[in-house]
């Protein structure tokens, strides 16, 4: 395929991802423009159609995703997080209770092979749970439209969920003005994206493309230095690239494939939603923290789409963004160790 071809794809991909979030926008679902451009993609991707995913721009995107995350974070966080412990550890027990109920149901019910089971279980990085299991002797496929329907999944029910359970959507929580971008602010915004792009090139920081430029974004705001805010029409940009990296994951995927496993991959996640739901509505009814914050929090969704939701819902961010980088630490820690012990295990 020439490069004019590839390139002509790509931003044919990019104005169809539009036109089908503007559409999903206009009907009131909640991050219309995520879901309309996910849904389309995810949809051509599965047809066979030349879908191609504009890859080099998602690094920028998430570096811009780190940027809102960062002018979002209050002031005197190092104090907010202290606070923070006893939901932390209700994470860190949503994640090995979850993890061993979906472990068992894909042994006993969906007769997955150990590894396989071990890896479709833990809600960690989804390109680190593949390379994982290709080492392991895993079946890649399985594991990669497992957790790539993981996120799909917590993508299209959290937000619905969170109107449902606690009685608040996008519309009225986005904020009723806006100060107008400077020169001065888009070159600052410009430049904590280029921090995350030079972070994640020249050093080993886990998510560097989006935990770089939410510090430095952070530094600027809490200093003072700087008080951009990021116009909507850039996160409709980003959203949409969003929806574009979750739908073309299913890119090769057959729809006998997808069926096939879509079940497993249903049941792996109701539990961890429902597990999620149950503690924040516990905890929120047991002190004065925000239920739709620790849902965010405890849902088993990727960091930069979790963030972005907790970001356009208007909730604490700095507290999601904190449970959704240790819960992918834990995950990319606790599952080499877990894969070795089963490998050695006779089949």
């Amino acid at each position: 395929m020439s490069d004019f071809r590839v390139l002509f794809l790509a931003l044919l991909t990019l104005l169809a991802a539009f036109v089908a979030g503007w559409c999903v926008s206009v009907t009131g679902v909640p991050l219309g423009w995520l879901v309309g451009a996910m849904l389309l993609t995810s949809g051509a991707s599965l047809l066979g159609a030349p879908v191609v995913q504009p890859t080099a721009a998602l690094p920028i995107v998430k570096s811009a995703v780190g940027t809102m995350l960062g002018a979002a974070i209050p002031p005197g966080i190092v104090g907010l997080a202290a606070a923070w412990w006893p939901s932390l550890l209700v994470m860190f027990g949503l994640l090995i209770l979850g993890g061993a109920i979906n472990y068992a149901g894909l042994r006993r019910i969906f007769s997955f092979p150990p590894i396989d089971a071990l890896l479709c279980s833990m809600p960690g990085g989804i390109s680190e749970m593949i390379l994982l299991g290709d080492q392991a002797g895993a079946d890649q496929r399985r594991v990669a439209i497992v957790q790539a329907l993981r996120i799909a999944l917590s993508i299209l029910i959290i937000p619905l969920l969170a109107g449902l359970a606690f009685g608040i959507t996008v519309e009225n929580t986005a904020p009723a003005e806006r100060h107008a971008m400077t020169v001065a602010d888009w070159g600052w915004f410009a430049a904590c994206i280029v921090a995350g792009l030079v972070a994640d090139r020249w050093t080993r920081i886990p998510a560097a493309l989006i935990l770089v430029p939410m510090a430095v974004s952070a530094a600027l705001h809490l200093g003072r230095i700087s008080a951009f805010e990021v116009p909507p029409e850039v996160s409709v940009v980003i959203q949409v690239m969003i929806g574009i990296n979750v739908g073309a994951r299913f890119l090769g995927v057959s729809i006998r494939a997808l069926a096939g496993f879509a079940l497993s991959a249903v049941a792996v996640v109701a539990v961890q939603i429902g597990l999620a739901l149950a503690a924040a509505t516990v905890l929120s009814a047991q002190s004065t923290w925000d239920g739709l914050a620790l849902l965010l929090a405890f849902a088993p969704g990727g960091l930069a789409e979790m963030s972005l939701i907790a970001l356009t819902m208007g909730r604490e961010v700095a507290f999601v963004v904190c449970h959704h980088i240790l819960r992918v630490l834990f995950a990319l820690f606790a599952a080499p160790a877990l894969v070795a012990t089963l490998s050695k295990r006779p089949r």
